[in-house]
Protein backbone atom coordinates (compact mmCIF):
# COMPACT_ATOMS: atom_id res chain seq x y z
CA UNK A 1 0.00 0.00 0.00
CA UNK A 2 1.38 3.34 -1.27
CA UNK A 3 0.52 6.77 -0.15
CA UNK A 4 1.50 10.18 -1.12
CA UNK A 5 2.36 13.32 1.16
CA UNK A 6 0.76 16.14 0.70
CA UNK A 7 3.07 19.20 -0.57
CA UNK A 8 2.62 22.96 -0.13
CA UNK A 9 0.78 24.43 -3.40
CA UNK A 10 0.96 28.19 -4.85
CA UNK A 11 -3.02 29.03 -5.24
CA UNK A 12 -3.88 31.48 -8.01
CA UNK A 13 -6.64 33.11 -8.10
CA UNK A 14 -10.25 32.82 -9.69
CA UNK A 15 -11.96 29.58 -11.18
CA UNK A 16 -9.83 26.54 -11.60
CA UNK A 17 -9.93 22.74 -11.64
CA UNK A 18 -9.06 20.45 -9.16
CA UNK A 19 -5.57 19.57 -8.76
CA UNK A 20 -3.46 16.22 -7.95
CA UNK A 21 -0.67 16.55 -5.81
CA UNK A 22 1.38 14.48 -8.10
CA UNK A 23 1.82 15.05 -12.01
CA UNK A 24 1.56 10.80 -12.50
CA UNK A 25 1.14 7.97 -10.34
CA UNK A 26 2.75 4.79 -10.31
CA UNK A 27 2.37 1.15 -8.41
CA UNK A 28 4.08 -2.14 -8.51
CA UNK A 29 2.58 -4.95 -7.43
CA UNK A 30 2.85 -8.70 -7.30
CA UNK A 31 0.99 -11.06 -9.18
CA UNK A 32 -0.39 -12.97 -5.69
CA UNK A 33 -1.63 -9.55 -4.18
CA UNK A 34 -4.82 -10.26 -2.23
CA UNK A 35 -7.66 -8.73 -3.84
CA UNK A 36 -9.39 -6.12 -2.60
CA UNK A 37 -6.14 -5.16 -0.77
CA UNK A 38 -5.24 -0.91 -1.05
CA UNK A 39 -3.04 -0.47 -4.19
CA UNK A 40 -1.86 3.43 -3.85
CA UNK A 41 -3.51 6.51 -2.58
CA UNK A 42 -4.36 9.41 -5.34
CA UNK A 43 -5.14 12.89 -4.02
CA UNK A 44 -6.44 16.07 -5.40
CA UNK A 45 -7.33 19.20 -3.81
CA UNK A 46 -10.26 21.57 -4.77
CA UNK A 47 -9.81 25.41 -5.13
CA UNK A 48 -13.48 25.77 -4.20
CA UNK A 49 -13.16 24.06 -1.33
CA UNK A 50 -15.66 21.41 -2.83
CA UNK A 51 -15.89 17.34 -1.86
CA UNK A 52 -14.23 15.54 -4.72
CA UNK A 53 -15.19 12.61 -6.05
CA UNK A 54 -12.64 10.20 -8.00
CA UNK A 55 -13.65 7.62 -10.79
CA UNK A 56 -11.15 5.10 -12.51
CA UNK A 57 -10.54 4.05 -15.98
CA UNK A 58 -8.86 1.91 -17.77
CA UNK A 59 -6.64 2.30 -21.47
CA UNK A 60 -6.67 -0.41 -23.32
CA UNK A 61 -6.85 -3.91 -21.06
CA UNK A 62 -7.57 -4.34 -18.16
CA UNK A 63 -11.01 -2.86 -17.46
CA UNK A 64 -12.85 -4.15 -14.18
CA UNK A 65 -9.16 -5.22 -12.29
CA UNK A 66 -9.13 -2.08 -10.21
CA UNK A 67 -11.46 0.25 -8.77
CA UNK A 68 -11.30 2.90 -6.63
CA UNK A 69 -12.82 4.35 -3.38
CA UNK A 70 -14.96 7.34 -5.32
CA UNK A 71 -14.49 9.51 -1.85
CA UNK A 72 -10.76 8.27 -0.53
CA UNK A 73 -8.87 8.63 -3.67
CA UNK A 74 -7.34 4.33 -2.55
CA UNK A 75 -7.28 2.53 -5.57
CA UNK A 76 -7.85 -1.20 -4.61
CA UNK A 77 -7.07 -4.90 -6.57
CA UNK A 78 -10.62 -6.24 -7.58
CA UNK A 79 -9.69 -9.08 -9.41
CA UNK A 80 -6.83 -12.35 -9.05
CA UNK A 81 -4.08 -11.08 -10.54
CA UNK A 82 -2.01 -14.17 -12.80
CA UNK A 83 1.27 -13.44 -14.59
CA UNK A 84 1.81 -16.27 -16.91
CA UNK A 85 -2.06 -15.77 -18.02
CA UNK A 86 -1.69 -14.17 -21.86
CA UNK A 87 -5.05 -12.56 -21.14
CA UNK A 88 -3.82 -10.09 -18.08
CA UNK A 89 -1.29 -7.83 -19.11
CA UNK A 90 1.98 -7.06 -17.22
CA UNK A 91 1.06 -3.22 -16.58
CA UNK A 92 -2.12 -1.42 -16.70
CA UNK A 93 -2.46 2.11 -17.99
CA UNK A 94 -5.37 3.85 -16.33
CA UNK A 95 -6.43 7.01 -15.57
CA UNK A 96 -8.10 9.15 -12.47
CA UNK A 97 -10.35 11.80 -12.81
CA UNK A 98 -11.17 14.08 -10.20
CA UNK A 99 -14.54 15.92 -10.05
CA UNK A 100 -15.90 18.68 -7.79
CA UNK A 101 -19.14 18.28 -6.29
CA UNK A 102 -22.48 20.29 -7.79
CA UNK A 103 -21.33 20.61 -11.11
CA UNK A 104 -17.39 21.62 -10.41
CA UNK A 105 -14.71 21.01 -12.29
CA UNK A 106 -12.78 18.06 -12.98
CA UNK A 107 -9.10 16.53 -14.17
CA UNK A 108 -7.70 13.59 -15.15
CA UNK A 109 -4.25 12.00 -13.94
CA UNK A 110 -2.27 8.91 -15.54
CA UNK A 111 -1.68 6.30 -12.85
CA UNK A 112 0.78 3.15 -14.57
CA UNK A 113 0.58 0.00 -12.28
CA UNK A 114 3.47 -2.73 -12.91
CA UNK A 115 2.73 -6.47 -12.06
CA UNK A 116 5.62 -8.77 -11.24
CA UNK A 117 5.70 -12.08 -11.68
CA UNK A 118 6.27 -14.65 -8.34
CA UNK A 119 7.87 -18.08 -8.21
CA UNK A 120 4.77 -20.11 -8.50
CA UNK A 121 5.32 -22.51 -10.92
CA UNK A 122 7.77 -25.23 -10.33
CA UNK A 123 9.23 -26.89 -13.13
CA UNK A 124 7.84 -29.18 -15.23
CA UNK A 125 9.56 -32.37 -17.31
CA UNK A 126 8.34 -33.71 -20.85
CA UNK A 127 8.39 -36.70 -20.07
CA UNK A 128 7.72 -38.47 -16.97
CA UNK A 129 10.42 -41.14 -17.29
CA UNK A 130 13.21 -40.83 -20.11
CA UNK A 131 15.16 -44.11 -21.31
CA UNK A 132 17.99 -45.04 -22.98
CA UNK A 133 18.61 -48.85 -24.45
CA UNK A 134 21.55 -50.82 -25.37
CA UNK A 135 24.32 -48.28 -23.93
CA UNK A 136 27.59 -50.05 -24.21
CA UNK A 137 28.59 -50.50 -21.04
CA UNK A 138 32.30 -49.36 -21.71
CA UNK A 139 31.55 -45.77 -23.17
CA UNK A 140 34.11 -43.10 -22.33
CA UNK A 141 33.43 -40.87 -19.53
CA UNK A 142 31.73 -38.14 -20.68
CA UNK A 143 29.61 -39.69 -23.32
CA UNK A 144 26.58 -37.62 -23.84
CA UNK A 145 23.43 -40.84 -23.39
CA UNK A 146 20.07 -38.87 -23.63
CA UNK A 147 18.34 -35.21 -22.84
CA UNK A 148 16.18 -34.05 -20.64
CA UNK A 149 13.96 -31.26 -20.76
CA UNK A 150 11.87 -29.46 -18.41
CA UNK A 151 10.10 -25.62 -18.84
CA UNK A 152 8.66 -23.71 -16.03
CA UNK A 153 5.91 -21.08 -17.26
CA UNK A 154 7.06 -18.72 -14.58
CA UNK A 155 9.48 -15.21 -16.23
CA UNK A 156 13.44 -14.18 -15.62
CA UNK A 157 15.19 -16.06 -12.70
CA UNK A 158 11.78 -17.60 -11.76
CA UNK A 159 11.57 -19.41 -14.93
CA UNK A 160 15.83 -20.23 -14.84
CA UNK A 161 16.21 -24.29 -14.47
CA UNK A 162 19.11 -26.09 -13.56
CA UNK A 163 19.42 -30.04 -13.65
CA UNK A 164 21.27 -32.59 -10.85
CA UNK A 165 20.69 -36.46 -10.64
CA UNK A 166 20.68 -38.75 -8.16
CA UNK A 167 23.32 -41.39 -9.16
CA UNK A 168 26.95 -40.38 -8.88
CA UNK A 169 27.30 -42.81 -12.30
CA UNK A 170 25.91 -39.87 -14.32
CA UNK A 171 26.10 -35.98 -14.60
CA UNK A 172 23.79 -33.62 -16.07
CA UNK A 173 24.94 -29.92 -17.43
CA UNK A 174 22.51 -27.08 -17.83
CA UNK A 175 20.82 -28.28 -21.33
CA UNK A 176 19.85 -30.99 -19.79
CA UNK A 177 22.49 -33.16 -21.47
CA UNK A 178 22.86 -36.79 -18.96
CA UNK A 179 26.33 -38.32 -19.12
CA UNK A 180 28.59 -40.86 -17.65
CA UNK A 181 30.44 -39.93 -14.70
CA UNK A 182 31.56 -42.95 -13.95
CA UNK A 183 32.44 -46.15 -15.84
CA UNK A 184 29.46 -48.31 -16.20
CA UNK A 185 29.17 -51.91 -15.36
CA UNK A 186 26.97 -54.25 -17.27
CA UNK A 187 27.76 -57.12 -14.96
CA UNK A 188 27.51 -55.88 -11.57
CA UNK A 189 24.25 -53.71 -12.35
CA UNK A 190 22.03 -56.30 -13.89
CA UNK A 191 22.94 -54.23 -16.91
CA UNK A 192 20.44 -51.64 -15.60
CA UNK A 193 20.25 -47.89 -13.70
CA UNK A 194 17.27 -46.13 -12.49
CA UNK A 195 17.65 -42.75 -10.70
CA UNK A 196 15.93 -39.63 -10.39
CA UNK A 197 16.89 -36.15 -11.92
CA UNK A 198 15.37 -32.83 -10.93
CA UNK A 199 14.94 -30.01 -12.19
CA UNK A 200 14.73 -26.61 -10.22
CA UNK A 201 14.61 -22.76 -11.13
CA UNK A 202 16.20 -20.12 -9.93
CA UNK A 203 13.25 -18.25 -7.61
CA UNK A 204 13.42 -17.95 -4.07
CA UNK A 205 12.59 -20.06 -2.60
CA UNK A 206 13.27 -22.47 -5.28
CA UNK A 207 10.43 -24.89 -6.76
CA UNK A 208 11.45 -28.21 -8.25
CA UNK A 209 10.09 -30.83 -10.31
CA UNK A 210 11.52 -34.64 -11.17
CA UNK A 211 11.60 -37.49 -13.51
CA UNK A 212 12.83 -41.01 -13.80
CA UNK A 213 15.54 -42.04 -15.63
CA UNK A 214 16.36 -45.62 -16.46
CA UNK A 215 19.57 -46.55 -18.34
CA UNK A 216 19.96 -50.26 -20.11
CA UNK A 217 23.31 -50.84 -20.87
CA UNK A 218 24.71 -53.60 -23.02
CA UNK A 219 26.95 -56.38 -22.23
CA UNK A 220 30.36 -56.40 -23.69
CA UNK A 221 33.13 -59.34 -22.84
CA UNK A 222 35.44 -57.57 -20.82
CA UNK A 223 35.98 -59.97 -17.77
CA UNK A 224 38.09 -62.67 -18.10
CA UNK A 225 37.23 -66.45 -16.29
CA UNK A 226 38.00 -66.77 -12.37
CA UNK A 227 38.96 -69.83 -10.87
CA UNK A 228 37.44 -70.34 -7.38
CA UNK A 229 40.90 -70.62 -6.10
CA UNK A 230 44.28 -69.98 -7.33
CA UNK A 231 45.87 -73.19 -6.08
CA UNK A 232 44.10 -76.46 -5.82
CA UNK A 233 45.96 -78.93 -3.67
CA UNK A 234 43.95 -82.10 -3.86
CA UNK A 235 45.43 -85.96 -2.49
CA UNK A 236 45.94 -89.12 -4.57
CA UNK A 237 46.33 -92.52 -3.18
CA UNK A 238 50.09 -93.84 -4.87
CA UNK A 239 47.50 -97.15 -5.52
CA UNK A 240 45.12 -94.96 -7.65
CA UNK A 241 43.68 -96.71 -10.53
CA UNK A 242 43.22 -95.40 -13.96
CA UNK A 243 39.92 -92.76 -14.67
CA UNK A 244 40.93 -91.59 -10.30
CA UNK A 245 39.33 -88.77 -9.90
CA UNK A 246 41.79 -86.01 -8.83
CA UNK A 247 40.04 -82.73 -8.28
CA UNK A 248 37.27 -80.20 -9.78
CA UNK A 249 38.52 -76.93 -10.99
CA UNK A 250 35.86 -74.42 -10.83
CA UNK A 251 35.97 -71.28 -13.02
CA UNK A 252 33.28 -68.03 -13.56
CA UNK A 253 33.27 -65.66 -16.20
CA UNK A 254 30.91 -62.50 -14.53
CA UNK A 255 29.87 -61.15 -18.42
CA UNK A 256 27.96 -64.67 -18.57
CA UNK A 257 30.52 -66.31 -21.18
CA UNK A 258 30.92 -70.55 -21.21
CA UNK A 259 34.32 -71.73 -20.06
CA UNK A 260 36.43 -74.57 -21.25
CA UNK A 261 39.55 -75.65 -19.60
CA UNK A 262 42.73 -76.97 -20.83
CA UNK A 263 46.17 -77.43 -19.58
CA UNK A 264 48.86 -74.56 -20.76
CA UNK A 265 50.13 -75.29 -23.97
CA UNK A 266 46.92 -76.61 -25.10
CA UNK A 267 45.23 -79.68 -25.00
CA UNK A 268 43.43 -81.73 -22.10
CA UNK A 269 46.08 -84.02 -20.99
CA UNK A 270 49.15 -83.35 -18.85
CA UNK A 271 51.02 -86.62 -18.34
CA UNK A 272 48.81 -89.32 -16.92
CA UNK A 273 46.13 -86.67 -15.99
CA UNK A 274 43.27 -85.62 -17.85
CA UNK A 275 41.04 -82.67 -17.78
CA UNK A 276 37.30 -82.48 -19.04
CA UNK A 277 37.11 -79.30 -21.20
CA UNK A 278 33.38 -78.62 -20.20
CA UNK A 279 33.15 -79.65 -16.45
CA UNK A 280 36.83 -79.04 -15.32
CA UNK A 281 36.91 -82.17 -13.71
CA UNK A 282 40.58 -83.69 -13.61
CA UNK A 283 41.18 -87.62 -13.14
CA UNK A 284 43.74 -89.66 -13.88
CA UNK A 285 44.07 -91.05 -17.81
CA UNK A 286 43.04 -94.54 -18.54
CA UNK A 287 46.19 -96.41 -19.09
CA UNK A 288 48.94 -97.83 -16.37
CA UNK A 289 48.91 -95.49 -13.86
CA UNK A 290 52.47 -94.94 -11.95
CA UNK A 291 52.93 -92.49 -9.41
CA UNK A 292 56.04 -92.38 -8.20
CA UNK A 293 56.51 -89.13 -6.98
CA UNK A 294 55.18 -87.07 -4.05
CA UNK A 295 53.49 -84.35 -6.43
CA UNK A 296 52.73 -83.41 -9.48
CA UNK A 297 52.07 -79.50 -10.65
CA UNK A 298 49.56 -79.24 -13.35
CA UNK A 299 48.83 -75.79 -14.74
CA UNK A 300 45.43 -75.39 -15.91
CA UNK A 301 43.55 -73.09 -18.19
CA UNK A 302 39.85 -71.18 -18.41
CA UNK A 303 39.00 -69.40 -21.85
CA UNK A 304 35.76 -67.95 -22.33
CA UNK A 305 33.95 -68.00 -25.77
CA UNK A 306 32.63 -64.76 -26.17
CA UNK A 307 28.98 -65.86 -26.38
CA UNK A 308 28.03 -62.96 -23.91
CA UNK A 309 27.53 -60.59 -26.06
CA UNK A 310 27.84 -59.60 -30.30
CA UNK A 311 31.18 -59.52 -31.30
CA UNK A 312 32.35 -60.95 -27.76
CA UNK A 313 34.06 -63.69 -29.78
CA UNK A 314 36.89 -60.97 -31.12
CA UNK A 315 37.86 -60.26 -27.54
CA UNK A 316 38.95 -64.32 -25.66
CA UNK A 317 39.65 -64.09 -22.55
CA UNK A 318 42.28 -66.54 -20.48
CA UNK A 319 43.40 -67.38 -16.87
CA UNK A 320 45.50 -69.68 -14.77
CA UNK A 321 45.47 -71.61 -12.07
CA UNK A 322 48.01 -74.77 -10.55
CA UNK A 323 46.81 -77.84 -9.40
CA UNK A 324 49.52 -79.56 -6.91
CA UNK A 325 48.51 -83.24 -6.73
CA UNK A 326 49.95 -84.56 -3.88
CA UNK A 327 50.54 -88.49 -3.63
CA UNK A 328 49.35 -90.26 -0.54
CA UNK A 329 50.71 -93.35 1.46
CA UNK A 330 48.55 -96.56 1.29
CA UNK A 331 46.45 -94.58 4.28
CA UNK A 332 43.33 -94.78 1.05
CA UNK A 333 40.44 -94.78 2.80
CA UNK A 334 38.92 -91.15 3.52
CA UNK A 335 36.45 -90.74 6.60
CA UNK A 336 33.36 -90.24 5.45
CA UNK A 337 30.12 -88.71 6.84
CA UNK A 338 27.82 -91.06 5.72
CA UNK A 339 24.28 -89.18 7.55
CA UNK A 340 25.51 -85.75 6.08
CA UNK A 341 22.48 -85.73 4.18
CA UNK A 342 20.38 -85.69 6.98
CA UNK A 343 21.74 -83.03 8.91
CA UNK A 344 19.13 -80.39 9.23
CA UNK A 345 20.05 -78.42 12.61
CA UNK A 346 18.19 -75.20 14.18
CA UNK A 347 19.57 -72.77 16.44
CA UNK A 348 17.74 -70.16 18.16
CA UNK A 349 18.77 -66.44 17.40
CA UNK A 350 19.97 -64.92 20.85
CA UNK A 351 21.46 -68.32 22.02
CA UNK A 352 24.30 -67.64 24.28
CA UNK A 353 27.90 -68.48 23.14
CA UNK A 354 28.68 -72.66 22.98
CA UNK A 355 25.06 -73.42 22.66
CA UNK A 356 25.21 -77.05 20.95
CA UNK A 357 24.10 -77.39 17.18
CA UNK A 358 24.61 -81.10 16.57
CA UNK A 359 26.53 -83.82 16.77
CA UNK A 360 28.56 -85.52 13.67
CA UNK A 361 30.36 -88.55 12.94
CA UNK A 362 32.35 -89.63 10.24
CA UNK A 363 34.48 -92.90 9.58
CA UNK A 364 37.09 -93.91 8.10
CA UNK A 365 36.93 -97.76 7.07
CA UNK A 366 40.82 -97.78 7.75
CA UNK A 367 42.44 -99.49 11.08
CA UNK A 368 45.05 -98.40 13.66
CA UNK A 369 46.02 -94.31 13.31
CA UNK A 370 44.41 -94.62 9.43
CA UNK A 371 41.07 -94.94 10.95
CA UNK A 372 41.36 -92.42 13.66
CA UNK A 373 39.44 -89.20 13.13
CA UNK A 374 39.63 -85.49 14.91
CA UNK A 375 36.92 -82.70 13.39
CA UNK A 376 37.79 -79.20 12.67
CA UNK A 377 35.47 -76.32 10.98
CA UNK A 378 36.19 -75.38 7.55
CA UNK A 379 37.10 -71.63 7.30
CA UNK A 380 34.42 -69.97 4.95
CA UNK A 381 35.44 -67.77 2.16
CA UNK A 382 35.87 -63.92 2.65
CA UNK A 383 34.91 -64.73 6.46
CA UNK A 384 36.79 -63.73 9.87
CA UNK A 385 36.79 -66.28 12.23
CA UNK A 386 34.43 -69.41 12.19
CA UNK A 387 31.02 -69.26 13.41
CA UNK A 388 31.20 -72.62 14.76
CA UNK A 389 33.38 -74.99 16.55
CA UNK A 390 33.71 -78.52 17.08
CA UNK A 391 35.20 -80.64 19.47
CA UNK A 392 37.53 -82.40 17.83
CA UNK A 393 37.16 -85.82 19.74
CA UNK A 394 33.38 -86.06 19.64
CA UNK A 395 31.87 -84.21 16.79
CA UNK A 396 29.58 -82.09 18.79
CA UNK A 397 29.11 -78.68 16.99
CA UNK A 398 28.40 -75.49 19.34
CA UNK A 399 27.71 -72.02 18.03
CA UNK A 400 31.17 -69.77 18.53
CA UNK A 401 28.82 -66.14 18.45
CA UNK A 402 25.36 -64.98 19.64
CA UNK A 403 23.42 -65.01 16.27
CA UNK A 404 20.99 -62.67 15.14
CA UNK A 405 18.47 -63.34 12.67
CA UNK A 406 17.44 -59.99 11.26
CA UNK A 407 20.92 -58.50 11.23
CA UNK A 408 24.03 -60.20 8.54
CA UNK A 409 23.77 -63.84 9.87
CA UNK A 410 20.30 -64.28 8.08
CA UNK A 411 17.96 -66.89 8.25
CA UNK A 412 20.30 -70.00 7.54
CA UNK A 413 24.13 -70.28 7.98
CA UNK A 414 26.22 -72.60 6.11
CA UNK A 415 28.72 -74.56 8.15
CA UNK A 416 31.12 -77.04 7.01
CA UNK A 417 32.64 -79.94 9.14
CA UNK A 418 35.94 -81.67 8.22
CA UNK A 419 36.85 -84.97 9.42
CA UNK A 420 40.88 -85.79 9.09
CA UNK A 421 42.20 -89.28 10.00
CA UNK A 422 45.71 -89.79 11.65
CA UNK A 423 47.33 -91.47 9.36
CA UNK A 424 50.21 -90.29 7.20
CA UNK A 425 49.66 -88.62 5.36
CA UNK A 426 46.13 -87.50 6.37
CA UNK A 427 43.06 -87.93 4.39
CA UNK A 428 40.08 -86.08 5.19
CA UNK A 429 36.05 -85.97 4.38
CA UNK A 430 34.38 -82.76 4.96
CA UNK A 431 30.56 -82.61 5.46
CA UNK A 432 28.24 -78.87 4.34
CA UNK A 433 25.48 -78.46 6.22
CA UNK A 434 22.55 -75.54 6.55
CA UNK A 435 22.12 -74.67 10.25
CA UNK A 436 18.87 -72.69 10.10
CA UNK A 437 18.77 -69.56 12.32
CA UNK A 438 14.81 -69.55 14.14
CA UNK A 439 13.01 -66.70 15.41
CA UNK A 440 12.72 -64.56 18.90
CA UNK A 441 10.86 -61.89 18.92
CA UNK A 442 13.29 -59.54 19.68
CA UNK A 443 12.07 -56.28 17.52
CA UNK A 444 9.11 -54.20 18.50
CA UNK A 445 7.21 -52.66 15.26
CA UNK A 446 8.41 -49.28 14.13
CA UNK A 447 6.06 -47.00 12.64
CA UNK A 448 7.39 -45.01 9.78
CA UNK A 449 6.66 -41.68 11.45
CA UNK A 450 7.51 -40.17 14.85
CA UNK A 451 4.11 -38.62 15.19
CA UNK A 452 0.80 -37.80 12.48
CA UNK A 453 -1.11 -35.22 11.71
CA UNK A 454 -3.97 -34.96 9.63
CA UNK A 455 -6.37 -32.09 8.24
CA UNK A 456 -9.96 -33.32 8.10
CA UNK A 457 -12.99 -31.32 6.56
CA UNK A 458 -15.76 -30.73 9.28
CA UNK A 459 -18.30 -32.15 6.93
CA UNK A 460 -16.18 -35.87 6.63
CA UNK A 461 -18.98 -38.77 6.46
CA UNK A 462 -18.98 -41.53 9.25
CA UNK A 463 -17.03 -44.03 7.41
CA UNK A 464 -14.30 -41.75 5.77
CA UNK A 465 -10.50 -43.37 5.88
CA UNK A 466 -8.96 -40.41 7.35
CA UNK A 467 -5.21 -41.65 7.35
CA UNK A 468 -3.13 -45.24 7.54
CA UNK A 469 -0.82 -45.92 9.84
CA UNK A 470 1.96 -48.58 9.27
CA UNK A 471 4.55 -50.14 11.24
CA UNK A 472 6.76 -52.88 10.12
CA UNK A 473 8.45 -55.71 12.41
CA UNK A 474 12.02 -56.92 11.20
CA UNK A 475 10.56 -60.40 13.02
CA UNK A 476 9.24 -63.54 11.21
CA UNK A 477 6.04 -65.36 11.11
CA UNK A 478 3.20 -64.43 14.37
CA UNK A 479 6.52 -62.45 15.62
CA UNK A 480 6.41 -59.97 12.91
CA UNK A 481 2.88 -59.75 12.37
CA UNK A 482 0.86 -57.04 13.56
CA UNK A 483 -2.03 -55.50 14.75
CA UNK A 484 -3.23 -51.79 15.49
CA UNK A 485 -5.38 -50.74 17.86
CA UNK A 486 -6.67 -46.94 19.29
CA UNK A 487 -6.87 -45.04 22.31
CA UNK A 488 -7.05 -41.84 23.41
CA UNK A 489 -5.17 -41.12 26.72
CA UNK A 490 -5.51 -37.25 26.08
CA UNK A 491 -9.24 -37.15 26.50
CA UNK A 492 -11.23 -40.41 26.32
CA UNK A 493 -14.17 -39.23 24.64
CA UNK A 494 -11.96 -38.67 21.04
CA UNK A 495 -12.24 -42.33 21.17
CA UNK A 496 -16.08 -42.32 20.29
CA UNK A 497 -15.44 -40.44 16.85
CA UNK A 498 -12.74 -42.54 15.38
CA UNK A 499 -11.87 -46.46 15.47
CA UNK A 500 -8.50 -48.19 13.31
CA UNK A 501 -8.61 -51.67 11.39
CA UNK A 502 -6.94 -53.60 13.34
CA UNK A 503 -4.82 -55.27 9.80
CA UNK A 504 -4.19 -52.16 7.90
CA UNK A 505 -4.05 -49.42 10.70
CA UNK A 506 -6.81 -47.35 9.02
CA UNK A 507 -8.32 -44.92 11.09
CA UNK A 508 -12.24 -44.58 9.96
CA UNK A 509 -14.37 -41.79 10.98
CA UNK A 510 -17.32 -43.29 12.93
CA UNK A 511 -19.41 -40.34 14.73
CA UNK A 512 -19.30 -36.35 12.85
CA UNK A 513 -16.58 -34.24 13.82
CA UNK A 514 -17.95 -31.97 16.35
CA UNK A 515 -14.07 -30.47 17.60
CA UNK A 516 -11.41 -28.41 16.15
CA UNK A 517 -8.64 -31.12 17.42
CA UNK A 518 -8.64 -34.99 18.65
CA UNK A 519 -5.37 -36.06 19.92
CA UNK A 520 -5.34 -40.35 19.84
CA UNK A 521 -2.84 -43.04 20.61
CA UNK A 522 -2.10 -45.74 17.98
CA UNK A 523 -0.81 -49.10 19.10
CA UNK A 524 1.42 -51.64 17.22
CA UNK A 525 1.64 -54.85 18.66
CA UNK A 526 3.42 -58.08 17.26
CA UNK A 527 1.63 -61.74 18.11
CA UNK A 528 5.03 -63.09 19.54
CA UNK A 529 4.87 -64.33 23.21
CA UNK A 530 5.31 -62.09 24.86
CA UNK A 531 4.44 -59.44 22.37
CA UNK A 532 6.44 -56.54 21.90
CA UNK A 533 4.49 -52.93 20.98
CA UNK A 534 4.92 -49.45 20.18
CA UNK A 535 2.76 -46.43 20.17
CA UNK A 536 2.47 -43.43 18.03
CA UNK A 537 0.35 -39.81 18.12
CA UNK A 538 -1.86 -39.03 16.13
CA UNK A 539 -3.69 -35.63 15.84
CA UNK A 540 -6.72 -35.21 13.75
CA UNK A 541 -7.38 -31.40 13.31
CA UNK A 542 -11.07 -30.11 12.29
CA UNK A 543 -10.71 -27.31 9.27
CA UNK A 544 -14.37 -25.71 7.66
CA UNK A 545 -14.97 -26.83 4.18
CA UNK A 546 -13.87 -23.41 2.63
CA UNK A 547 -11.02 -22.77 4.09
CA UNK A 548 -8.06 -21.05 2.51
CA UNK A 549 -4.31 -20.81 4.12
CA UNK A 550 -3.38 -17.50 5.28
CA UNK A 551 -1.27 -15.35 2.48
CA UNK A 552 1.64 -13.85 3.96
CA UNK A 553 2.67 -10.23 3.76
CA UNK A 554 6.10 -11.10 2.31
CA UNK A 555 7.62 -13.92 0.77
CA UNK A 556 10.49 -14.24 2.38
CA UNK A 557 11.79 -12.50 5.53
CA UNK A 558 15.31 -11.52 5.57
CA UNK A 559 18.32 -12.16 6.19
CA UNK A 560 18.02 -10.47 9.06
CA UNK A 561 21.07 -9.85 11.61
CA UNK A 562 21.17 -10.11 15.46
CA UNK A 563 23.89 -8.96 17.56
CA UNK A 564 25.51 -12.01 19.75
CA UNK A 565 24.27 -10.10 22.54
CA UNK A 566 20.78 -8.81 22.27
CA UNK A 567 19.07 -9.85 25.42
CA UNK A 568 16.57 -12.54 25.94
CA UNK A 569 12.74 -11.23 24.72
CA UNK A 570 14.26 -8.45 22.96
CA UNK A 571 12.49 -8.31 19.41
CA UNK A 572 13.77 -9.44 16.19
CA UNK A 573 11.50 -9.11 13.55
CA UNK A 574 7.58 -8.64 12.44
CA UNK A 575 5.76 -10.78 10.29
CA UNK A 576 2.43 -10.76 9.26
CA UNK A 577 -0.27 -12.67 7.37
CA UNK A 578 -3.87 -12.55 6.29
CA UNK A 579 -6.47 -14.88 7.35
CA UNK A 580 -7.93 -16.41 4.25
CA UNK A 581 -11.23 -17.64 5.87
CA UNK A 582 -13.88 -14.74 5.00
CA UNK A 583 -15.25 -13.19 7.93
CA UNK A 584 -12.56 -14.86 10.23
CA UNK A 585 -9.60 -11.97 10.13
CA UNK A 586 -7.41 -13.76 13.42
CA UNK A 587 -4.33 -15.58 12.41
CA UNK A 588 -2.62 -17.91 14.58
CA UNK A 589 0.91 -18.08 14.26
CA UNK A 590 3.71 -20.54 15.65
CA UNK A 591 7.21 -21.61 14.91
CA UNK A 592 8.25 -24.97 12.78
CA UNK A 593 10.96 -26.80 13.96
CA UNK A 594 14.49 -25.62 11.43
CA UNK A 595 17.61 -25.72 11.43
CA UNK A 596 18.73 -24.20 14.63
Amino acid sequence: YQSTPEERLSIVGGKRAPQFYMPTYEAEIPENQKKDSDIISVKAKSFADREIRYTLKAQGQGAGTFNIGPTSGIVKLAKELDFEDLRQPHVYSLIVTATEDSGGFSTSVELTIRVTDVNDNAPKFELPDYQAHNVDEDIPLGTSILKVKATDADSGTNAEIQYEVSDDHFAVDSNGIVNNNKQLDADNNNAYYQFVVTAKDKGEPPKTGTATVRIYTKNKNDEEPKFSQQVYTPNVDENAGPNTLVTTVVASDKDGDNVRFGFVGGGVSSGQFVIEEITGVIRLHGKAISLDRDKYELNVTAMDDGACCANGESTIHTSTAVVVVFITDVNDNKPIFKDCGTYYPKVEEGAQNGSPVIKVQATDDDKGVNGQVKYSIVQQPNQKGTKFTVDEETGEVLTNKVFDREGDDGKFVSVTVKATDQGDPSLEGVCSFTVEITDVNDNPPLFDRQKYVENVKQDASIGTNILRVSASDEDADNNGAIVYSLSAPYNPLDLDYFEIQPESGWIVLKKPLDRETYKLEAKAEDKGYPPLSRTVEVQIDVVDRANNPPVWDHVVYGPIYIKENMPVGARVVSVKASSGIEGNPTVFYRLMPGST
